[in-house]
């Protein structure tokens, strides 16, 4: 979602030289815990016309947040000059969108901005509720999010169909930016309705991604034992696992199923769990 740069109807502070006179900026950063990123926003606004209007209640600033690797979309509004907003972690994923921009709250007749360009002398305008009023430069973050359960496991893996028929073994490509796993046409299909059930995540982390992770060490084991490790580096798979066991301070576990467990966080023990409350919910 491009906000900055565009042709409105009406002038917008921000937007070329609709405003010269007037300015609107935003910083943002961002950081995180284990739970939630943190986006820090603080608003550098000259214009005397939309300050009225917020002081006033009549506009807001408004970040918006946009994750196309999880779909995640949302639009936060407030009134303060600096503002932090969490987003639970496990939301985003990948590159992530950041628009700051003043939008309008109610609908405002013969609206007209203070400081405008000369083109706009003389001119008023009908400003609908939503309608961007000033627009910052966009920001894009990358976020590399844990892998440790299913639903955030396309950090650094995608399951996809295979194109033959046929009753198939798995089969794992390692050769993109994130390591693909092929599962045959009525095992992805499978797969595709039973993955957002909550209650399966534990049991299809261990049935499909336990022995992917443990052949994709295996596989950069081998690698760093005579070929081109540094092949693997250019692998954005490859940096963000070397750096999430690195965090773990696993570097010196040679047990590779072991690693694999504690990189996961035990998901025998949560499939148990799983499997157990399925069986009680339906006895």
């Amino acid at each position: 979602m491009k906000l900055s740069r565009r042709s409105y109807p009406h002038p917008v502070v921000g937007n070329w030289d609709d405003v010269p006179g007037a300015a609107f900026q935003a910083t943002v950063e961002m950081s995180a815990d284990k739970e939630n990123i943190y986006l820090d926003v603080n608003i550098q606004n000259s214009s005397a016309t939309i300050r009225h209007l917020v002081d006033t209640s009549r506009a807001a600033y408004a970040v918006h947040v946009e994750c196309t690797n999880t779909l995640f979309r949302r639009a936060i509004e407030f009134r303060e000059d600096s503002k932090r907003i969490p987003i639970r972690g496990d939301q985003l994923n990948d590159a992530v969108e950041v628009n700051v921009f003043a939008v309008a709250t109610q609908d405002t007749s013969g609206y007209v901005v203070d400081r405008a360009h000369p083109d706009y002398e003389g001119a008023a305008f009908d400003v609908k509720k939503g309608d961007i009023l000033a627009v910052g430069e966009g920001r894009v973050f990358p976020v590399e999010s844990s892998f440790d359960v299913l639903g955030r496991i396309g950090s650094i893996m995608q399951i996809d169909g295979a194109t033959e028929d046929g009753d198939l073994p798995m089969r794992i490509d390692f050769n993109g930016e994130k390591i693909r796993l092929i599962l045959s046409k009525e095992d992805f299909k499978t797969y595709k309705l039973m993955r957002h059930d909550e209650a399966l995540s534990s049991v299809l982390t261990t049935a499909i991604v336990v022995p992917a992770l443990l052949e994709t060490l295996h596989y950069i084991g081998s690698e760093e034992r005579g070929e081109d490790v540094e092949g693997l580096e250019v692998l954005r798979w490859y940096r963000v696992l070397a750096r999430r066991i690195e965090a773990l301070g696993l570097e010196d576990e040679s047990d590779n199923l072991a690693k694999v467990q504690r990189l996961l966080e035990l998901p025998v023990k949560r499939a148990l769990v799983s499997a157990r409350s399925l069986a009680e919910a339906a006895s």
